[in-house]
């Protein structure tokens, strides 16, 4: 019996060791791991050749796509590149990094290490080309060991693999602009589908044939990049990716979370040597949901590096893949000088939307997307009352929420939401976002004023904060937010009553909600009066609007433009601003000096649409905002 014990025990441990040499084998070995290659395009959706699109001349796409994996349903979580790219660097969404106003600059604690840094400790020679703003102000372009137009992974000590970046500009938004100096355009006009929520004016025409020729500049771009690997040796070891950073530019697309906004090409070659890493043959079409964040801990897998506890994603490639997320969180906030805060899920078909601030209008209120001659033509075709339903709506104020079918309706324009038959797939997504938001510690119910306060607290950071429970009440925030989004003036007495909670986030989100109130708030005059000296910028700044909404236009605007003057941050300043602007009031900042509105810091988001010639303030364009 005691020898067939012992001989039990031996197939117990003969088999584990097995096992774990089977394991093993499937990690690539020290010295033995791929190069990798990530070719990231700027502000381009899936109009590409690989993706379907018979307008798009993208010859180096489809041989990429052809010779390796082709992902439908990748996404970006959030529709702007600074911050998109804040959320892959950490592998953490922005929202829980404080991270998610673009150009925001908050600082990000020493224990969230980059993935490039990871890398880098796991032997990997880092080289970036193009563009590194990461949205914060603790690191950049010094977490690779060679940054700019010089750096090559050729430069590499001998031995290492390599794991270089060229990010490509030439799609970005500002690229069709009237001010570049490119040839005529040579996309023909009669190949351009416009998008039926888009007026098909010869401007909008114009600028999408724009679009079309960048797209075949990047592709270039992209051939050349790749001609460069096979010339350096190295193609047969190097695992490349192709990605955009977001998706597309023109109207309701870049800053929006509708899939003109956040559904990205992914396409993945492997070459022969390290083909036991890839989910599919050469050419295949793969339907797994994947988000850009997704990446970080799918290339520290790859390499053989351990994955980070804190990070979100989850790996889609190699031996450590593991089950797809059933769906991507999706969010927007304020972008240049417009406060907003919008929250989304997608499981690549159905598209779920919460805005948390209903009284606004679709179409943010800045300057630089007009620089498009194709949005401005819009915008004046709306004005002119030339514009259907679908048209129209982008400038009108936004429902509490929306639902899509992606799938039935891939434009977005049947909203769902508030239809009987899909309440439950509304109550569904729903509670998903609340969870996921709650597991996020989403700093963005935190008013941006306030985050700059936190910011400037050397002790601590936003993260920091939003990871206490004690200091961020954020179940009993979220809570109110969502009660506050759905526009009910039955919950007027207690936002009321809260104006007096000793959280200053609470008496925010009771204040906002009586601005979302509209003139229904005007019961609650009083309260909104006391409100006014609040010692939170926030509160003032919103108690001040709302003052205007229920017949106190003038008072609000002399109490805006003394808070405007009195900042000392660029948030403080360029809410006060934004307050002027909700008000419909051009005329209340003529004749205003870019120094009399702040004392200090970064100003050039804050002021961009002060700009001498801004079109956001031409009255012709500016009267379009339907908020009073």
């Amino acid at each position: 019996m005691k020898y067939l014990i012992y001989l039990f025990l031996g197939f117990l441990i003969f088999a584990s060791f097995n096992s774990f040499k089977q394991e093993e084998s499937n990690r690539p070995a020290v010295g033995e791991r791929p190069n990798i290659l990530w070719i990231r395009s700027e502000d381009n959706g899936t109009y590409i050749g690989p993706y379907g699109d018979k307008t798009a001349q993208t010859p180096n796409l489809d041989k990429l796509a052809e010779q390796g994996l082709r992902y439908t349903n990748a996404f970006a979580n959030a529709p702007v590149c600074a911050v998109n790219r804040s959320s892959i660097i950490l592998g953490i969404p922005a929202i829980t990094t404080g991270t998610q106003h673009m150009r925001s600059r908050f600082r990000v604690p020493d224990s969230l290490v980059p993935y490039p840094t990871l890398l880098k400790d796991a032997g990997y020679y880092l080289t970036s080309y193009g563009r590194t703003d990461y949205n914060n102000s603790s690191f950049d372009k010094e977490i690779f060991d060679e940054y700019g137009s010089t750096a090559h992974y050729r430069n590499r000590p001998a031995g290492k693999p390599f794991f270089h970046v060229y990010n490509i500009l030439a799609t970005h938004e500002g690229q069709i602009f009237e001010i570049r100096d490119y040839p005529e355009e040579q996309t023909p006009a009669d190949g351009i589908v416009i998008p039926p929520y888009q007026v098909n004016t010869p401007e909008n025409v114009r600028d999408w044939q724009l679009v079309y020729d960048r797209v075949a500049d990047m592709d270039k771009q992209v051939g050349e990049y790749l001609a460069d690997l096979e010339e350096s040796g190295e193609a047969q070891n190097t695992i490349i990716i192709y990605s955009s950073d977001h998706a597309g530019i023109t109207l309701r697309s870049k800053r929006y979370l509708y899939d003109s906004g956040t559904r990205v090409p992914l396409i993945i070659s492997v070459p022969e040597k390290w083909k036991h890493l890839a989910p599919g043959k050469p050419g295949s079409v793969l339907e797994r949901l994947v988000q850009m964040s997704d990446i970080p801990p799918t290339l520290l897998s790859l390499a053989g590096a351990e994955v980070p506890d804190r990070m979100t994603g989850r790996v889609f490639m190699g031996p450590s893949t593991e089950p797809a997320p059933e769906t991507v969180l999706l969010f927007s906030d304020r972008f240049v000088s417009a406060p907003e805060m919008r929250r989304g899920l997608t499981d690549g078909r159905w598209k779920y939307i919460r805005n948390y601030e209903p009284d606004r209008p679709r179409f943010q209120m800045i300057t630089y997307p007009l620089l498009q001659h194709g949005q401005l033509s819009q915008v004046k075709e709306y004005q002119a009352g030339r514009t259907t339903p679908a048209q129209s709506a982008f400038f009108l104020p936004q429902p509490p929420e929306e639902l899509y079918d992606t799938q039935a309706d891939p434009y977005e324009i049947k909203n769902l939401a508030g239809l009987p038959e899909f309440a439950d797939k509304i109550r569904v997504m729903g509670q998903k976002l609340n969870e996921q938001l709650l597991v996020a510690r989403d700093a963005g119910f935190i008013p941006e004023p306030m985050m700059a306060v936190i910011d400037q607290d050397t002790t601590t950071t936003i993260y920091d904060f939003c990871q206490s429970t004690e200091s961020y009440h954020l179940d009993e925030i979220f809570a109110l937010a969502n009660k506050v989004q759905k526009r009910d003036p039955k919950m007027m007495p207690e936002l009321v009553k809260n104006l007096k909670h000793n959280d200053p986030i609470i008496r925010y989100w009771s204040i906002l909600g009586l601005r979302i109130l509209g003139k229904d708030a005007k019961p609650a005059f009083k309260d909104v009066e006391v409100a006014l000296g609040d010692s939170q910028a926030s509160v003032r700044i919103n108690a001040m609007i709302t003052l205007g909404n229920i017949g106190q236009r003038d008072k609000a605007l002399t109490l805006l433009i003394k808070e405007a003057k009195a900042a000392t941050t660029d948030a403080h300043a360029n809410w006060a601003l934004d307050g002027i602007k909700y008000l419909d009031a051009p005329e209340a900042i003529v004749g205003f000096e870019e120094k009399e509105l702040v004392k200090g810091g970064d100003s050039r988001t804050t002021f961009r649409d002060l700009e001498s010639g801004g079109t956001m303030y031409r009255p012709a364009v500016y009267k379009v905002f339907p908020y009073k």
